[in-house]
């Protein structure tokens, strides 16, 4: 029996359980509401003081007041109905109550000495780096941890404080959008129809009020000077976790090899100008100092900006690599192959960019020294004239060592920018190799 009232003592239920009233990202650079369940359990918090410290890149908004109200409320009413009982209630009633944080501290109102409530407290995290898209030329590399912030909690309550409960939060904060590009058409006269696509990344829904483009050095606007899409399409309705295209109408400008160096650095601006309509019980909402401006029917304008790297397309390509056909035997283990590629000057080279080394062009073969062994010269530099229809053909001994699909030797052109070569016809993307052939041998008696 003492050893059982033993761990009765070693291992005391909790007190008090402190949550997070949110599971959903909030906006990232933009006043937001925290809610933090505050649930005592079979224990009076009568004169409990919470401690709130936030973490690394997350602060408290000072110049607003901070609100509790009970849990049944907050799961009873919708976002309208919160906004407008705080119109309508006064500063303290049984469901809600406006504090002040004081030196980092809250007391709890007598009220929720007993009851399950929802602490309130508007926060801004911020990031100061530039959200950037994402597109063939620029994968996404996106994490979550880069938007989640930490909120430090302790409650002190009982007899002259002589209990503590110390938590830890994790919030989620992120951008409004994930962009992505894509060319969904393009012409020779160097005209693109760049679309644009919005991933909404919070549960709530978004307006897209205007959107216009600041383009890279090396690419204009087609036809009108701001860089908007057809006001046609605006304003443009995202439901929450959705998505939506917008199009540009972009051409090819004139870019020095330095010009598309620093575009792909700094890449083009992508700009909308956007209102959000949430719930601050499910995560994104309006920003803390506009909710009340936003209920009178006048959206508050918010501004969202993203990097975009546009890469020149191949419209005008300089050089063609093309992957000569294989025997028509097929490929076998062990037995000799040659194959062949033919590299063609498409255009001739302009006056300025004529020099003794413009007819050299270096080349290299690689193979997977597992399934082929090559016999020849693997790298080097072949001549090439400057003049519009110079081709050669570069041929390098192979034989395959297995059996199956297998990638087949990659010839590049290390020194030649992609955008500047054209495949065609483009190299097998997998070749099948069989088996070598039987061979039997025979005793004949003399």
């Amino acid at each position: 029996m003492v050893s059982s009232l033993l761990k009765q003592v070693f291992k005391p239920r909790p007190l008090v359980d402190l949550n997070a009233a949110i599971s959903s990202a909030l906006l990232m650079n933009e006043p937001q509401w925290i809610g933090i369940i505050v649930r005592p359990i079979y224990y009076s918090l009568k004169g409990a003081v919470l401690h709130i410290d936030t973490g690394p890149g997350l602060k408290i908004v000072d110049t607003h007041v901070i609100e509790i109200e009970s849990y049944t409320k907050v799961l009873q009413t919708g976002a309208q109905n919160t906004v407008d009982d705080r119109n309508n209630v006064s500063a303290a009633t049984k469901e809600f109550t406006q504090l002040t944080l004081n030196d980092g501290k809250i007391q709890l109102p007598d009220w929720a000495n007993e009851t399950t409530s929802v602490l309130w407290f508007p926060v801004l995290a911020s990031d100061k780096r530039l959200a950037r898209g994402t597109s063939s030329v620029a994968p996404q590399k996106q994490s979550i941890v880069d938007g989640m912030r930490t909120v430090a909690l302790k409650l002190e309550f009982g007899i002259s404080h002589n209990q503590t409960f110390e938590r830890t939060v994790a919030v989620h904060f992120t951008d409004p959008f994930h962009v992505s590009t894509r060319v969904a058409d393009k012409c020779k006269d160097g005209a693109l129809l760049l679309q644009v696509t919005l991933h909404s990344q919070v549960k709530a829904t978004l307006t897209i009020l205007d959107a216009w483009l600041d383009l890279q050095p090396g690419f204009v606007h087609m036809g009108q000077d701001d860089g908007r899409p057809g006001s046609s399409i605006l304003p443009l309705v995202i439901s929450p976790s959705s998505r939506a295209g917008i199009l540009f109408g972009i051409r090819l400008g004139s870019a020095t090899t330095g010009d598309e160096a620093e575009a792909l650095e700094q890449g083009s601006i992508l700009n909308i100008k956007y209102a959000i309509s949430g719930n601050r019980t499910i995560g994104a909402h309006s920003p803390v100092d506009g909710e009340y401006s936003a209920s009178e029917g006048n959206e508050l304008d918010l501004l969202f900006r993203s990097a975009l790297v546009l890469q020149r397309p191949v419209l005008d390509p300089c050089l063609s690599v093309g992957f000569l056909p294989l025997p028509s035997g097929g490929l076998k283990v062990g037995q000799l192959i040659s194959m062949r590629w033919r590299v063609e000057r498409l255009k001739d080279l302009e006056e300025h960019a004529v020099s003794p080394d413009n007819d050299e062009v270096l080349y290299e073969v690689n193979a997977n020294s597992e399934n082929w062994m090559l016999a020849g010269r693997k790298k080097g530099h072949i001549s090439l004239p400057i003049k519009q229809g110079s081709r050669i053909v570069i041929s390098i001994i192979c034989v395959p060592l297995v059996a199956g699909y297998v990638h087949p030797p990659q010839f590049k052109l290390p020194k030649v920018d992609e955008a500047n070569i054209s495949c065609n016809p483009a190299g097998p993307h997998l070749v099948c190799v069989l088996p070598p052939t039987l061979s039997s041998s025979f005793c004949i008696p003399g």
